[in-house]
Order: C-alpha cells, then sequence, then structure tokens
C-alpha cells in the first residue's frame, strides 16, 4: 500500500525545490557576470598631448583622429624658475573641460636655463621659498569648480627625473627627498582648501637602476617613494612598447617588442600592494608601429588587460616625440570597433574618501 504526502508536505517540498533552482541560477549568474565584466568592463579613455591644449576645438581634432572618445586629457606644464611668477594654464584646463573631459595636469617641478634642464631644490620646495607659487596655484586650481588630477612629479623612480636634486645626487636619499616634497604641496592645497584637486602618484613601469638587477638599488622601489595614503588620491604608471627602435649604439639600450601586460605587470602588482582600494590609471602609454607587429591587436589586448585589472582608464600618448606615438599614423585602425565598446564617454567623476 502506497501511502499520500500531505498536500501541505507536498508543497513544501516544490518550494525547496524551487528555491534550490533559484540558488544554482543566481551563483551562474554572478559567476558570468564577474567572468563577463572581467572582460568588458567599461574605463575611460584619455590623451596624453604635447604642447599645452587651448583650445576645445583642437581636442576635438585629436579626438577624431583617434576615433575613440576622449574623456580625459594629460598635459605637460614646467614650474617657473621665480616663484612669484604665475604660469597657470588657465586657457588648458578650460579648454579641456569645454570638451566634456577630464583634465591631468603633469606638473613638473624643474625649469630650463640656457637650454638646460634645472629641477627645483627640495629644500627650496620643503622650507616654502615656493609656497607663493605653489598657493596661488592652488588657488586657481579651487576656484575652477571642477575636479583635476595634479600628476606630481612622475616617473621618479628613473634617473631621468631626479626630483629636487641634481643628476648626481639621485641615490639612495631620493625617496625621502621625494616624499617630503610631494607632502609639502599636498598640504599646502589643503590649505589652500583646493579640494577638487586629485593628486597622483605615477611611478614608470620600470624602476631604473632596478633593484632586481642591481643589489645596490634596493632604494629604488616604487613603494619607498610614496608619500602616504592621506597625501595621494590616485595611483598610475606609465610605460611604452618602444619595438626594436631603441638600439645600444645610438640610445645606450636595447629595446623589443612588449605586449602591454609584460610592461605593466610588475609595477601593477606592485601598486596594489602600496594601496588596492585607490583607483588606478595608465597615465601614459602608447606602441610603435614595427613591420611584421600587429599594432591594432596590441592596442585591443591593452584595454582588455586594462579591464580585467580594473584599471579605471588609459592615457595614450598622443605625440610625434622620440617615436611617433600617434593613433592617427595607423591608417588601419581596426582597434577602434572592440575599444569603443568598453569605454564609458562621459568624464569621470570623483569624490574624495
Amino acid at each position: 500500500m502506497i501511502s499520500r504526502i500531505p498536500p501541505k508536505a507536498c508543497l513544501t517540498l516544490v518550494l525547496l525545490f524551487l528555491l534550490v533552482i533559484v540558488l544554482i541560477l543566481a551563483i551562474y549568474t554572478a559567476r558570468e557576470q564577474k567572468r563577463g565584466g572581467e572582460q568588458n568592463r567599461n574605463f575611460y579613455f584619455g590623451l596624453a598631448v604635447h604642447g599645452l591644449p587651448e583650445s576645445h576645438e583642437k581636442i576635438k581634432t585629436l579626438e577624431s583622429e583617434t576615433g575613440l572618445p576622449v574623456s580625459m586629457v594629460n598635459f605637460f606644464l614646467q614650474w617657473p624658475d621665480d616663484p612669484h611668477r604665475d604660469n597657470f594654464p588657465e586657457k588648458s584646463f578650460a579648454a579641456i573641460h569645454q570638451a566634456g573631459a577630464m583634465a591631468c595636469l603633469t606638473w613638473e617641478p624643474m625649469y630650463y636655463e640656457n637650454g638646460r634642464e634645472k629641477m627645483v631644490p627640495a629644500r627650496m620646495i620643503v622650507n616654502g621659498e615656493y609656497d607663493p607659487y605653489i598657493d596661488h596655484f592652488a588657488k586657481q586650481i579651487r576656484r575652477l569648480g571642477y575636479p583635476v588630477f595634479i600628476r606630481f612629479a612622475h616617473e621618479m623612480n628613473i634617473q631621468r627625473y631626479h626630483w629636487g636634486g641634481e643628476a648626481s645626487e639621485y641615490g639612495p636619499d631620493s625617496p625621502q627627498r621625494y616624499r617630503k616634497m610631494f607632502r609639502h604641496v599636498v598640504m599646502r592645497f589643503e590649505k589652500m582648501d583646493a579640494q577638487n584637486a586629485f593628486f597622483a602618484f605615477c611611478p614608470n613601469a620600470e624602476s631604473l637602476p632596478h633593484p632586481e638587477r642591481d643589489p645596490e638599488a634596493n632604494w629604488n622601489r616604487p613603494a619607498n617613494y610614496y608619500p602616504g595614503n592621506s597625501y595621494v588620491n590616485v595611483l598610475g604608471m606609465d610605460g611604452y612598447n618602444w619595438g626594436k627602435t631603441r638600439t645600444l649604439e645610438e640610445h645606450g639600450w636595447e629595446s623589443r617588442w612588449r605586449s602591454f601586460e609584460d610592461i605593466f605587470s610588475d609595477i601593477y602588482e606592485q601598486l596594489q600592494r602600496i594601496d588596492a582600494d585607490k583607483p588606478i590609471f595608465v597615465f601614459e602609454t602608447a606602441s610603435v608601429m614595427q613591420e611584421g607587429k600587429d599594432r591594432d591587436r596590441w592596442i585591443e589586448d591593452a584595454f582588455l588587460t586594462a579591464a580585467r585589472w580594473n584599471i579605471q582608464g588609459i592615457f595614450w600618448f598622443h605625440a610625434d616625440k622620440e617615436s611617433d606615438w600617434r593613433l592617427k599614423a595607423d591608417t588601419a585602425g581596426v582597434y577602434r570597433a572592440p575599444v569603443r565598446r568598453n569605454l564609458f564617454s562621459p568624464m569621470p567623476l570623483f569624490n574624495k574618501k
């Protein structure tokens, strides 16, 4: 004799069965969304430009050359030799904002004297001699009323940028000298209530001298330069695919074709160890064109890798300097369609934590 299951118990079993199905589908969907997000997460595209962009028409022209929506523009400005001189690039900030993009100022504490680069001595910054310049600049930034990146003294881990001292002084004392300069500048901005300035800490992808190849260069690790979480809002990294354009005979070093992941994986991991919660941007990158190599594929792979790493944005160095890095130099432009699908078009909006 077969006993009958009470209707209430039957309904309970059906509901439990349906609940199990829902949980299985939810887990599967979450995994698929995560997997898809690693490949298709949206992020921002920007251009790093040579010279001061002073009209939004110029920026729109650059955007049309790349075929990609430009959400950010990175430009470079040196400090004056006189701390009482004003060189605030008001036209550039206005042009970038009018073009619907976010400005990134790469602010270089150096000037030119008789055609030679002269670094502003760290003591003049830390001791307050440059406070009139820094304070006025911070007030002008505050008056803009919208967020901007300040990338102060970038690529500090290569001798090319021996910030705060002479090239001969680049060594074990450099990280401490750098930290003091960075902190002082940020504190002056805070004193001027320039809350819309987002400071970026941006080392080069490869330290030179390299601590892994030179046993006496252990001091030259990006983490040693880091001024501290309270002074930094954004982390960054710079790196280029030089292909075979550099030779020992002509340039003192030999380059080779390298993927985006090969260039940036080590510095990306170092930045994650410094602070895994801060947003990361690639403030400068580009690839040369080389016979037998596919630059379109390099670009597409770069954006896919950046999305997988949860990079917030990439600035392409769109200039003919040392090599022709410009995207318009690539007549094929096959990268445009797949890359566009992964980009946000509006400018980034940030709030300080």
